[in-house]
């Protein structure tokens, strides 16, 4: 069973998902078997939901908002529950710690759910993959608030929730995001630096979705068969932009794992996957330099 590991937050949390009418019912609301009970199901379009909505905006801007990346609630609604949905587990503010719900700006005599995990997801005008807009955890600004793997989890149920066989994703180099997504396994790059971003420095991927990509990710591999051929610093904005330029000429390059951080330098191992001819890409690890091989 490949949930056997999450028990914990399975008990501990609830599966909720935002949805419209006319979304909701092209959903699975059993991921994995894991059923999302009806009154955890909510219309964005109706009043009683107010509250909840505004905390998972409130768990959102938490994350995002102290790297410049907030979410306007207009954005929310037009960009993120109106084309698309939202799927994450919460806690119910009776459970909560009075330090947690401070820190959630839970309101006073607030008893329902409280969001401990957001995965949004929209289709993309093409159809053939979705879109990831926002996957966060409670987790990241507020340490030992919900179960460990929570992240994890949210992602391999939200793939599941939307039906995804492909997705792509937006994130910055040095996001531990881009580790979380290569446990799918390689992401293929689409942009390295990417000027039209808030910042260049993000990279755009598209990755595969099937039933093994998310036994992989719930195990926590770290790395695939597919092996490494180079890496790239992510604070060498000059590498990046050749990485780009790379992109643009048709070779076709993907993340292989997480990133390794040696002393204050933050490489991430790169899979070249076409045989074209050999460019280096100038980056230098302390000896970690390597040739993109044809």
């Amino acid at each position: 069973m490949p949930l056997r590991h999450y028990r914990r937050i399975l008990d501990d949390c609830e599966p909720y998902l935002v949805a419209r009418r006319g979304v909701v019912d092209r959903l699975c609301v059993a991921p994995m078997g894991v059923e999302i009970p009806p009154a955890n199901i909510i219309d964005p379009q109706r009043l009683g939901h107010e509250t909840f909505l505004d905390l998972v905006q409130h768990v959102n801007a938490l994350t995002y908002a102290p790297i410049g990346l907030p979410m306007p609630d207009w954005v929310f609604y037009d960009c993120a529950v109106m084309p698309g949905a939202v799927f994450g587990f919460g806690r119910r503010a009776t459970q909560l710690e009075p330090w947690f719900r401070r820190a959630l700006g839970v309101p006073d005599g607030y008893t329902g759910l409280v969001p401990v995990s957001i995965f949004i997801c929209i289709p993309t005008v093409k159809r053939d993959a979705a879109l990831v807009y926002t996957l966060c955890s409670i987790n990241q600004v507020a340490v030992g608030a919900a179960p460990e793997g929570l992240w994890r989890v949210t992602l391999a149920l939200g793939i599941g929730a939307f039906h995804l066989h492909h997705m792509m994703a937006v994130s910055q180099w040095r996001s531990p995001q881009l580790g979380l997504y290569a446990g799918l396994g390689p992401l293929e790059l689409i942009t390295a630096w990417t000027p039209a971003h808030d910042n260049p420095a993000t990279c755009t991927f598209r990755v595969a979705t099937p039933a093994a990509a998310i036994e992989r990710l719930l195990r926590g591999d770290l790395t695939g068969p597919e092996g490494i051929d180079a890496y790239v610093d992510a604070d060498d904005f000059d590498a990046l932009k050749r990485l780009q330029a790379a992109l643009e000429e048709g070779r076709r390059i993907a993340i292989a794992g997480p990133a390794e951080i040696r002393g204050a330098a933050t490489r991430l191992p790169l899979q070249i996957r076409d045989d074209g001819a050999p460019f280096d890409l100038g980056a230098s690890f302390g000896g970690y330099t390597r040739r993109f091989q044809g």
